[in-house]
């Protein structure tokens, strides 16, 4: 991360619009907690309600199980190299019973040694992206057989979602998240 203090601007509660009370309650209604990511979005209200419903849409109504979005936030986080995202998400990843050696490969950005052929579509799909290649036909053939065209879809939209949300704690110098215990 840049050198430098947070960038982001909290909103003090006292001055929300009622627009942004609104798309609070919805975030919380929906996912159980504010992610951090909205002390940004807030700012533009429309924005945060537009995202919130993508954004709500795929951590709780995806086809893909939690494990296997919380892998592909990993990669794209790692990709566009956001310390808030990576080290929040393999916390995430982790607490999915992920393996602690394939973990550690991935942190490591070596590849990693996946236990199913849905992860294994999963890393492929991400990595045509990462090398900037159209899918070749056999990793396109194999990730809609094992995640099925809406699976695809919605790892595109992850990756879309997520590659927003890096980028939104990356710039604004977002700190790293506490560490557990």
């Amino acid at each position: 991360m840049s050198e430098g203090p947070a960038r982001y601007l909290d909103i003090d509660p006292e001055s929300y619009s009622q627009s942004q009370k609104d798309v609070l309650a919805k975030v919380a209604a929906g996912r159980g907690r504010v992610p951090t990511p909205f002390k940004v979005w807030l700012h533009s209200p429309k924005l945060a309600h537009a995202i919130e419903h993508l954004g709500t849409m795929l951590n709780t109504q995806s086809s893909l199980s939690e494990r296997e979005f919380e892998l592909a936030i990993v990669l794209i986080a790692q990709h566009w190299e956001s310390p808030f995202v990576i080290e929040s998400h393999v916390r995430f990843l982790r607490r999915t019973g992920f393996p602690e050696a394939v973990l550690q490969q991935l942190v490591a950005r070596q590849v990693p040694k996946l236990e199913t052929a849905r992860e294994q579509a999963i890393y492929d799909v991400f990595m045509a992206f990462e090398r900037k290649q159209v899918a070749s036909d056999e990793v396109f053939e194999r990730a809609t057989k094992q995640l099925g065209r809406d699976g695809l879809a919605e790892l595109i939209a992850f990756l879309g979602y997520y590659t927003s949300v890096a980028m939104a704690m990356k710039i604004h110098r977002q700190p790293m998240p506490a560490p557990e215990g």
